[in-house]
Order: C-alpha cells, then sequence, then structure tokens
C-alpha cells in the first residue's frame, strides 16, 4: 500500500456532493430522496459531508440538492460548506456546483484555473471515511506523478479483495454484486473520482453513460451500446462494452469460454476507449477501501446496511495484489 502520509494534490481539493434526486422517484429509496435516509443513527448527507470535512485533502465542500432539507440536515456542521440548489438532473446540478466552486476560487485568488482538479462523490456512502477519501486522493496524485498527465477523469474503482468482507456468511445477508471482468483484475465502479471537467469534451455524454452504468441490467446494457455507436470512438466502446458483458454472462460458469474472453479484456482498453467517448483521458484508481462501492441501489440494500453497519464501518482496507 503507497503511504499516506506523503502530500497529495499542492492544495486541498474542493469537494462536490451531489445530492439533488427529490424530483426522481426511479431513484428514491423508500420514497425519498437518498441523501436524507437515516442510517446508523445519522443522516447519510451529513455522514458523506462530515467525512469530507476530517479528511486533510480537501478543503471547501459543495453540496448540490434540495437547499432547505440539505440546511437542516447539515446543521451544526462547521466546516467550509457550501449548499447550491439543485436545478435539474445530475449534469444541470454538477455544473452548478462545479460553477460554485469556480467562483470562490476566482474571488479568492482572482484568477481562473480550469484544470484544478475536484473531487465528486455521491451522497449515498454510508461507509465513507475521511482515510478512505484521503488514500484515494492521494492515490490519483501519484498517478499522475507518473506519467506527468492532467487526466480528465481519475475513476475509483474497487477490486474483489476488498469487496469480498462484504458478502453474506451463514445467517447475515450481505452484499454481492457483479464485477467488470479485466484480464488483471475484477472491480466494480466506486462513488468517487477527481476530476477536471473543464477538460471533458463530450460532456452531455457523461450523463447518459452515468444513468446506464449499472452493466449487471442488460437494458442498459444495449442502450449504453446504442448510445455509443453515435459517438467519436463509439463502434470500439460498443464492442468492449459487449464484450464486458459476455465475460460477466460466462463468469457464472468459470469455464474456458470465461477465461478465454477475459484475458482480452485490458483496463487500458477501457480507458482509452471510455476516454475516446468522453473527449478527455481518463484512468481507473484502485481504491482498497471496498465501502466506496457500496452505495444505496435499492431498499434491499438499505436493509441489509443498517443490519450490519456497525460491523462493515470498522472494517478497514484491503490492498490489492496489483
Amino acid at each position: 500500500m503507497e503511504p499516506t502520509s506523503r502530500p497529495a494534490y499542492p492544495e486541498p481539493l474542493d469537494a462536490i456532493v451531489l445530492a439533488g434526486t427529490d424530483s426522481n422517484p426511479r431513484r428514491m429509496i423508500e420514497g425519498q430522496n437518498k441523501a436524507f435516509l437515516q442510517l446508523g443513527g445519522e443522516i447519510l448527507v451529513r455522514r458523506v459531508v462530515r467525512a469530507l470535512d476530517d479528511a486533510s485533502s480537501i478543503g471547501r465542500i459543495f453540496i448540490v440538492g434540495p437547499g432547505d432539507r440539505l440546511r437542516e440536515a447539515l446543521a451544526g456542521l462547521t466546516g467550509d460548506i457550501n449548499i447550491v440548489e439543485q436545478t435539474g438532473g445530475l449534469l444541470a446540478n454538477a455544473w452548478g456546483a462545479i460553477r460554485a466552486s469556480e467562483e470562490r476560487y476566482s474571488a479568492e485568488r482572482g484568477v481562473e484555473d480550469p484544470l484544478r482538479p475536484l473531487l465528486f462523490v455521491s451522497c449515498d456512502l454510508p461507509l465513507i471515511s475521511s482515510e478512505a477519501v484521503d488514500d484515494f486522493i492521494l492515490r490519483c496524485a501519484l498517478e499522475e506523478g507518473r506519467t506527468e498527465t492532467k487526466y480528465a477523469m481519475l475513476s475509483g474503482v474497487a477490486e474483489e479483495a476488498s469487496l469480498r468482507q462484504f458478502y453474506g456468511s451463514g445467517a447475515s445477508d450481505g452484499i454481492h454484486r457483479p464485477y467488470v471482468n479485466f484480464s488483471n483484475c475484477r472491480v466494480r465502479l466506486a462513488n468517487i473520482y477527481v476530476g477536471r471537467p473543464r477538460t471533458l469534451m463530450n460532456q452531455q455524454f457523461l450523463e447518459t453513460g452515468f444513468a446506464h452504468r449499472k452493466a449487471e441490467k442488460l437494458k442498459n446494457v444495449i442502450t449504453l451500446v446504442w448510445k455509443f455507436l453515435g459517438q467519436h470512438g463509439g463502434w470500439r466502446a460498443a464492442w468492449i462494452t459487449l464484450r464486458l458483458q459476455l465475460t460477466l454472462v460466462a463468469s457464472k460458469k468459470q469455464g474456458w469460454l470465461y477465461r478465454w474472453l477475459r484475458s482480452y479484456n485490458k483496463t487500458e482498453d477501457a480507458e482509452k476507449s471510455c476516454g475516446d467517448v468522453l473527449g478527455g483521458s481518463v484512468k481507473m484508481v484502485i481504491t482498497p477501501y471496498g465501502g466506496l462501492s457500496l452505495d444505496i441501489d435499492n431498499e434491499e440494500d438499505y436493509r441489509i446496511l443498517g443490519e450490519r453497519y456497525q460491523e462493515w464501518s470498522r472494517i478497514g482496507p484491503v490492498e490489492t495484489m496489483l
């Protein structure tokens, strides 16, 4: 594991927390915005913001969502916390928070910096911690330092080794989701990113990709492939997406077909293809904190995370073999 005491970026990053789902019933749990669910005696968005505020690598925090509810949920927190009123869908909300961050930076420094990295997280990560945030930001900084590349997006992923501890065991339910099967690793998306959104040329497709990112659902795969075909580099992206889905189906039997398909799935190919479609360089960064991948997708997730929160919140990082 890389040492976490080393400096990451030259200064703390602004964090963007996406909590604007009041108007989308398909994204609600038990009839309400996931940001305001109670888990472990605390509202989810408050837990996320508190973890960010405790992280040494985070400066200002911008939370976009329903303003009045957020002010009530975050009352009493004393960090540099800024609430941005939601204006629409995912992309519109994200850009509202990004602009608020840019305006603060410009007002304080007297200059603009479109290459300044920002941290993005979702509001429904009950197992987030300041240690996990600092570790991820450090890994992103080290990755950029190795190649001197300022990536448009560094996407967090959790490997199988760090997610096994959240499986069910005996009489205890757990969460076990499908993996993306690459030749050198099996991973799940984590809900944490470092990005430079001004350097993404095809930002509208970012919302499309996010909406259909749950690759275990066939309809999402088909929709995503269809959307790819109209983009630069889309045919290659469509083929890689289909091959990864075929590998996922074949993984149920772990036979020769699975091994053969998986051997051709290279992380660098997926990164390049994603970058071509989004119009900016993309890099996957593995976090050893598997809890960053456990968002609340549905009511069953909410139940299990509630039942096992005390146990799972004590689980630390599990380093991968990569």
